[in-house]
């Protein structure tokens, strides 16, 4: 398939350390979620249906405006610190609530902050646009949600495709941010020649042509295991956040993305999280991320997945430390 294709194409440049370390993470996944479900601990012990999985949030919806657009946000938590936390690829409050991985990062964040979480306008509960929102209008919905929940100063966190637009809000307001979060994330996702460690241009196509396929689950969501959602609940659940077209449309913006220029103007203390074995956006980009920012600190996770805090309570007393100083 297209999207093993990504895979392939990148195995060459993995040395052969990194490569045993993700034989070694997925092991260690199964094993996890093996013992977890003989406890009763793990995402198996229920199987989520696409009703469940598109059932309302059960943190009030709200609007911000930015710029004529309604930009969808809620509220969890009431720590003494604010998170706001740009997401991913494809964002719906009312999935990102329910998906596992997410909702129990999330939980785990909002034990001792303030977390807030946003549609990018066009996706999810947000306003939809005519085409995909240039990174500086992606900038100005963050500060708009920031406005809206009275958030002067507050940590901000780029999970994945939400990074770039988090370097660059960080970079031009270097006043709102008190510290920078930034998790499986890359400052340019497409490889060129002055940037080899990138993702290749038939691995980014392979997202949007097999969208709604389920090719990428073990990819992008590891920790679910197909008893927790089997693959045709996965694909629905594809489509439920995004049609391929509008993927497609997302991919080809992803392509675009280039904030290396920014990353040494970034004024304030900056945490890079990524974990050892991440398939979706591997190590190597995570580690250039912390390499070229000043005085980023940089934590390794073991393990394969792409964007599951919830079983990693080191990243989470990570975050908590970060946020508390």
């Amino acid at each position: 398939m297209d999207f093993w294709g990504w895979f392939q194409d990148n195995e060459a440049m993995l040395s052969g350390m990194a490569a045993a370390l993700v034989i070694l993470g997925a092991l260690a996944t199964v094993g996890r979620n093996f013992l977890l479900r003989i406890l009763g601990f793990s995402y198996g012990h229920k199987t989520l249906s696409l009703t469940e999985l598109s059932s309302p949030s059960p943190f009030p919806i709200k609007f911000a405006q930015s710029e004529g657009v309604n930009i969808a946000y809620n509220v969890q938590g009431k720590g003494q610190h604010t998170l706001l936390v740009s997401p991913g690829i494809i964002s719906n409050l009312h999935v990102s609530s329910n998906l596992p991985p997410i909702k129990n990062t999330m939980e785990s964040l909002a034990k001792f902050s303030r977390v807030i979480n946003f549609d990018k306008r066009g996706q999810g509960l947000s306003d939809p646009v005519s085409k995909v929102a240039t990174i500086s209008e992606r900038v100005r919905d963050i500060e708009s949600v920031a406005n809206a929940t009275d958030s002067e100063q507050f940590h901000l966190m780029g999970i994945s495709e939400g990074g770039p637009m988090s370097v660059q809000f960080a970079v031009e307001n270097p006043d709102r941010v008190r510290g920078l979060i930034l998790f499986g994330t890359t400052p340019r996702f497409s490889r060129s020649e002055d940037y080899a460690i990138g993702l290749s241009e038939r691995a980014l196509d392979s997202v949007g042509a097999n969208w709604g396929e389920a090719v990428a689950r073990d990819i992008l969501f590891p920790s679910i295991s197909r008893e927790v959602m089997d693959d045709e609940t996965y694909r629905g659940f594809e489509k439920l956040l995004a049609d391929r077209r509008s993927i497609i449309q997302i991919v080809e913006y992803m392509k675009t993305l280039d904030v290396r220029d920014l990353l040494a103007d970034i004024k304030c203390p900056t945490l890079v999280i990524h974990f050892s074995g991440d398939l979706a956006v591997p190590l190597r980009m995570g580690r250039y991320l912390a390499d070229h920012i000043p005085n980023a600190e940089f934590l390794e996770i073991a393990g394969v997945d792409h964007c599951d805090l919830g079983n990693a309570p080191k990243a989470i007393d990570a975050i908590r430390a970060f946020m508390g100083r």
